[in-house]
């Protein structure tokens, strides 16, 4: 009998504990079920942040890629989420930031760090247009990396405002000539590569015969006219490895690297005479210029970019004396 009652007692004990887990399971995937409704509306919520957002949201998992994209995005590629998911993006970079951009990204991934990146995103009509890419690692409670989220925004306007300084710190914005700066920096290079192959460089000073009585009298519109055609003469008389510059009013240099032989310098010389003494014609105006030009030799008249200057300058000062269109050598 007292061996019944202990069978009953533990039954009843086993019964019990029985309800208690059943109880606690019943609460756990109660739990469960409101932690994925959490989830899910958290998900939604994010989706329609992410798609009201002005600007590229992606996401990717640690395994995989770039799984998620953004309305933005996608709006502004035309590609839907399946094509860009993965390495699907990349094929809208544009092929010269493409391996660079690969590199980052797959660099970034194995690191687990924050990464920014500039390139160039094919847009949906085929244009290419600048954007600034920035990806954070994400990772659980735990510490465990579970991919990156990043955003994009659009940098185009911001480029072509650097390139357009860079221009202009190395460009002469009139006649789109090397300025002073350039000119200088490629005389030094020339001198460089003559010293090396033991050629001849030749700095041309020219300057313009009658620009200051033609600017008075005409004004500065006209002024400019012949100082863009007169650009464009002296480069038609050049060889691909030669560069005109304008170093300010109306001073040109010309540097004739890779020179062979003296002569080699006459012809062009020569050429340039002829073109600058042909008339220019603007608006039924018709204007003689005529050229003054000074010339000096590396290495026979000097050895330095400065000296090479100031002996050519000297010697167009000469040429300018004799009232005519013509060249001089230092020697």
């Amino acid at each position: 009998m007292r061996d019944q009652d202990k069978t009953k007692e533990q039954l009843l004990d086993e019964l019990g504990a029985l309800r208690a887990r059943l109880s606690t399971m019943q609460r756990d995937a109660v739990e469960c079920d409101e932690m994925e409704a959490h989830l899910i509306e958290s998900e939604s919520r994010f989706r329609i942040m992410a798609d009201s957002a002005p600007v590229f949201i992606w996401m990717s998992d640690a395994g995989t890629g770039r799984n998620y994209f953004n309305k933005v995005w996608l709006d502004y590629t035309g590609k839907s989420l399946s094509e860009e998911a993965n390495d699907g993006w990349l094929k809208g970079v544009h092929l010269e930031d493409y391996q660079r951009c690969r590199d980052i990204c797959s660099t970034s991934h194995q690191q687990q760090e924050q990464f920014r990146l500039e390139y160039r995103l094919r847009r949906r009509d085929g244009v290419y247009r600048w954007i600034l890419d920035t990806g954070n690692p994400r990772f659980t409670s735990e510490n465990k990396f579970i991919g990156f989220i990043g955003s994009c925004v659009g940098i185009t306007e911001k480029k072509e405002a650097e390139e357009r300084l860079k221009y202009i710190a190395h460009f002469d914005v009139l006649t789109g000539l090397p300025n002073r700066m350039l000119f200088f920096d490629r005389l030094e290079q020339a001198i460089v590569q003559a010293k090396r192959y033991s050629y001849l460089v030749a700095l041309l000073y020219v300057d313009l015969n009658r620009f200051k009585h033609i600017n008075d009298t005409y004004g500065h519109q006209i002024g400019d006219l012949v100082l863009r055609e007169s650009a464009k003469r002296l480069c038609s008389c050049m060889r691909d490895a030669d560069t005109v510059a304008r170093i300010g009013g109306d001073e040109f240099n010309v540097i004739l690297s890779r020179v062979g032989e003296k002569n080699d310098v006459q012809h062009i010389a020569e050429k340039i005479i002829a073109a600058m003494n042909r008339p220019f014609y603007f608006d039924g105006i018709e204007c003689f210029i005529g050229v003054s030009i000074g010339i000096s030799l590396y290495p026979h008249d000097a050895r330095d970019t400065d000296m090479l200057i100031k002996k050519a300058d000297s010697v167009m000062y000469q040429v300018k004396a004799l009232g005519r269109s013509d060249f001089m050598f230092c020697s």
